[in-house]
C-alpha cells in the first residue's frame, strides 16, 4: 500500500496511468460495454489514489475505485492492472466487499446486467470476466449464484462452479417468459 501523500492534485503519472489503462482497456470492453458507436468512449476511472510502476506495467488504483465506459460501470475498494508479455495483453483484478458491475442496456442489447463478488477478473487475452467469492450475476430477474462465476465475453459462454474446496452449491434463478398483450 502507498504512504499517504498529501493531496496535490492529479500528478503527471497519474495522467499517464490513467491514459494507458484507457487504451488497454477500451478493446475489451468495448464489447463489453456493448458495440458500434461506444467503441470510441472514453474509460474514465476515479479512485482515491493511484500509483504506476512503468517498468513493471503495473497500475494500482485505491480507494473508492470507479471505472466507468459506455453504459458499463465497475466499482470496488482496490483495482490492479497488470500489462502482460508484450504489454499488449492486461490482466485487471478489482477487489471489494464487494465488488460491483453494471451494464445498462444499449444497442446491441437492452438487458441489465449487474452483479457482485469479492473479486472480479478481467484479461483481454482470453476476453474473459471471472467473479469469485460470494458472485451473483443478474439479467432480467434470472440470477446465478455461486462461488466462481466466468463469462466470455466474445463466445457469450457463462459458466458457474463450486471453485475448489467449496461445499457451496451453484443456484439458477429463470423467471418464465413474459407473454406480450396477456
Amino acid at each position: 500500500m502507498s504512504p499517504t501523500r498529501p493531496d496535490r492534485g492529479v500528478t503527471h503519472s497519474t495522467l499517464i496511468a490513467l491514459a494507458i489503462l484507457a487504451a488497454i482497456l477500451t478493446p475489451g470492453l468495448a464489447q463489453a460495454a456493448g458495440s458500434g458507436k461506444s467503441q470510441s468512449l472514453p474509460t474514465n476511472i476515479r479512485a482515491n489514489n493511484a500509483d504506476f510502476a512503468q517498468k513493471s506495467g503495473v497500475s494500482t488504483y485505491t480507494g473508492n475505485v470507479h471505472l466507468t465506459r459506455g453504459g458499463l460501470t465497475l466499482t470496488g475498494d482496490k483495482l490492479v492492472v497488470t500489462r502482460l508479455k508484450d504489454r499488449r495483453q492486461i490482466k485487471a483484478v478489482l477487489t471489494g466487499n464487494p465488488a460491483h458491475i453494471d451494464k445498462q442496456p444499449d444497442s446491441s442489447d437492452n438487458k441489465v446486467v449487474t452483479g457482485h463478488a469479492n473479486q472480479i477478473e478481467y484479461s483481454n487475452a482470453s476476453s474473459v470476466i471471472t467473479l469469485r467469492g460470494d458472485a451473483v450475476v443478474n439479467r432480467n430477474g434470472d440470477q446465478i449464484r455461486g462461488p466462481v462465476i466466468t463469462h466470455n465475453i466474445d463466445t457469450g459462454v457463462t459458466h458457474a462452479e463450486r471453485g475448489q474446496g467449496s461445499d457451496q452449491r451453484v443456484h439458477i434463478t429463470i423467471q418464465p417468459a413474459q407473454n406480450d398483450g396477456s
